[in-house]
Formats: structure tokens, sequence, C-alpha cells
């Protein structure tokens, strides 16, 4: 099934997103990887709904007018419920993996008038686990990594 791409202005930033197929709406989305990555699943899932992918603010195709700027789970909720808007939809099933679950947890917060049905796919939770901190010195130097060398670099994955 053919994906129509569309792009939406939000605050700080221009989103791109893809939407596939006929029925009840669901948002397939995760954090920091892009679309793409879930191109098989909403191929799949296509013939029984409409699904929307979407690259998250300063990935992929969504540009930040400052690229330097943090992207938050409330800027990511904030931002699929603007696209809920634009797909004149109030509300969908969203099934979010990693980051994006994270961002479905705060999309539920937000707005949860928007959420029909949440799955939240493995969220990095490290602030519930007993060592954090050591945790979280992890992430941070992969994020530096990442920032300073780009994906695809020994100790990015992509």
């Amino acid at each position: 099934m053919t994906a129509t791409t569309h792009t939406i202005d939000v605050p700080g930033g221009r989103l791109r997103y893809e939407v596939r197929g006929a029925g009840p709406l669901l948002l397939v989305m995760g954090a920091p990887m892009d679309a793409t990555a879930f191109a098989p699943l909403a191929e799949a899932l296509a013939g029984e709904r409409t699904v929307v992918t979407h690259d998250p603010r300063g990935v992929g195709g969504s540009v930040l007018d400052d690229p330097e700027q943090d992207s938050t789970p409330d800027l990511r909720a904030d931002d699929v419920a603007l696209i809920l808007d634009a797909l004149g939809a109030e509300s969908a099933d969203v099934f979010g993996s990693s980051g994006g679950a994270v961002t479905g947890l705060a999309l539920v917060t937000r707005h949860p008038h928007r959420v029909r049905t949440l799955v939240a796919h493995e969220p990095p939770l490290l602030e519930l686990l007993p060592d954090a901190a050591d945790l979280r010195a992890g992430v941070e130097d992969m994020i530096e990594t990442y920032r300073r060398e780009g994906p695809g670099r020994p100790g990015c994955s992509s």
C-alpha cells in the first residue's frame, strides 16, 4: 500500500508524517528513530487500519528551527496531538516503541482524550531502576557520541 507523505508546522519546526490504509486510526511511533523503521509494520497493518507514522522533531524529514533544541516527551506528545488535529481525528490508538513509548505515555498524560488505547513497548524508563545514575551516564555518553560522530559510528546504533 502506498504511503502519502505530509508535513505540518509545529512550534519550533516542521514535522513529516506518512499515512497508509483505511479504517480505525493507529499511530505507530518511535524516538529517536524515524518513520522508515516502522514502514514494514505500517504496511502490514494498513489493510485494516489507517496507519500514521512520523519522524519525531529533529529526526529524518522533521526539521527544527533550532537544531540544538532538546526533544522532550512533552514536546513530542504535543506534536502528535497536532498531527491528530491535521488529520481531523479526535483520538487514535497508539503503539509506541522505545522513546515512542515514552511519547505515548506523555500523550496520555497531556492529552488523555486523544488516546483510545496505548501500547507502550519497551519504554526506556531508567529512572525507575536502582542503578539509574550509572545507566543515565551511559545514555548521556551515547547521546554525545551520536551528536559528535553521527549515526553508524562505533558506539552508535542507528
